[in-house]
């Protein structure tokens, strides 16, 4: 699975607006975003919401789109405008509070901090860009300094930092010898007190507001990246977007931030079954078979050597209505790193109501014999003795 080529996000069920068309498409710059501050509800299909305006002008009949948590994306349409004193307008500047009425969405799938933008995030294979665009962290970066007490806001931002942001940053590759990987340095900006900060981008338009960054390559960076970066260079942090919000991530916090993902990994990998709960195990039929998943974690244990088998079933909690995904893994190396790479792989795949439950096959018995094995590695194996 290629960087950009993310699953679609599930959009919103009986939504009145045609979906976009599919394949890459060029982004418009700047891009045009709404912090959603307050909800409320108009008809079933209609719902109004408030907020401030930021980099551009918005038009009314403007396409938009809902983006928010786990790689939410509904479209819609601003159908109305009006300011704070609440009269009609046909456009909204930048900087303005604005009241917008959106066409074809529910009370239900738009949340307080959502963002409208012109633009669709990553995540979607409709109307993706070819490069990196964070329309979803960029909106909230551009009010982060008015919401920098509140907790759900700040949340947000470093949750789609630590999980699904993909900036660009300058750099310079080095050759390296033949076999071996290119070396590649990341720039680095120094900050008025002479302290230096790796530098990273939501976008190209960012980027080139820049002036005076020096022409270089352009390399899309995740957070493992970023990380690696922060850990072997002379830095004191991250700094996004240094043209316009210019915010700011401290080594200590990322690497705080680093330590709770990897306590949410281990976490997921260390779950353990509720005896107290009535459970029962089911193999789905073949029309129902994730093959999809099956694919992306074939590819990914055929390059992971530790791996010897995998088994797949669902997880059926009647008492509560409920169900997951359940992925016994039979490998040399119960680490968590494997298992946080599983996790991160069978992602794009999975949905609220269906979360992945993983287990090592050496703590669940003879579970294995009532799922069914998607996974053996054929090639021989020098187990260690």
């Amino acid at each position: 699975m290629g960087l950009f080529d993310r699953k679609r996000a599930k959009e919103n069920e009986g939504n009145s607006i045609e979906p976009p068309r599919e394949g890459k498409v060029e982004v418009k710059f700047p891009i045009v975003t709404v912090v959603v501050e307050e909800i409320l509800s108009m008809t079933a299909s209609e719902v109004s919401i408030i907020g401030n305006v930021h980099g551009g002008v918005l038009k009314e009949n403007d396409r938009l789109y809902i983006l928010g948590r786990n790689g939410k994306s509904i479209p819609t349409v601003a159908l109305r405008l009006k300011d704070t004193m609440m009269t009609k307008m046909t456009q909204a500047e930048d900087g303005m509070n604005v009241s917008i009425l959106l066409d074809g969405v529910s009370r239900q799938s738009i949340e307080k901090f959502d963002v409208l933008s012109s633009v669709n995030c990553i995540t979607s294979e409709l109307d993706s860009p070819d490069t990196p665009v964070n329309p979803y962290l960029s909106g909230l970066l551009r009010e982060a300094k008015a919401h920098q007490k509140e907790t759900d806001f700040m949340g947000r931002i470093m949750e789609y930092i630590a999980n699904t942001a993909v900036f660009l940053t300058p750099c310079m590759r080095e050759d390296s010898e033949e076999g071996k990987e290119d070396k590649v340095g990341y720039a680095l900006l120094k900050s008025k007190d002479d302290k230096m900060y790796m530098s990273a981008f939501t976008d190209v338009h960012e980027l080139e507001s820049l002036n005076g960054l020096p022409g270089k390559m352009l390399e899309p960076v995740d957070f493992e990246k970023v990380m690696n970066v922060i850990h072997g260079a002379p830095v004191e942090g991250l700094l996004i977007n240094p043209a316009h919000e210019g915010f700011v991530l401290k080594k200590n916090l990322l690497e705080s931030l680093a330590l709770q993902k990897r306590k949410i990994i281990n976490n997921v990998r260390d779950q353990k079954i509720d005896t107290n709960q009535p459970v029962a195990l089911a193999v789905p039929k073949e029309e129902h078979i994730p093959t999809e998943l099956f694919e992306a974690l074939r590819q990914y244990m055929t390059n992971e050597p530790s791996i010897l088998r995998a088994w797949y079933g669902v997880m059926l909690f009647p008492k509560e209505n409920k169900r997951s995904h359940l992925i016994i893994i039979d490998t040399l190396e119960e680490t968590p790193e494997i298992f946080g790479a599983i996790g991160r792989t069978a992602k794009p795949f999975l949905d609220e109501d269906m979360p992945l439950n993983m287990q090592a096959a050496s703590k669940v018995g003879q579970m294995t014999e009532k799922l069914m094995m998607f996974y053996e590695r054929k090639d021989e194996i020098n187990t260690p003795l």
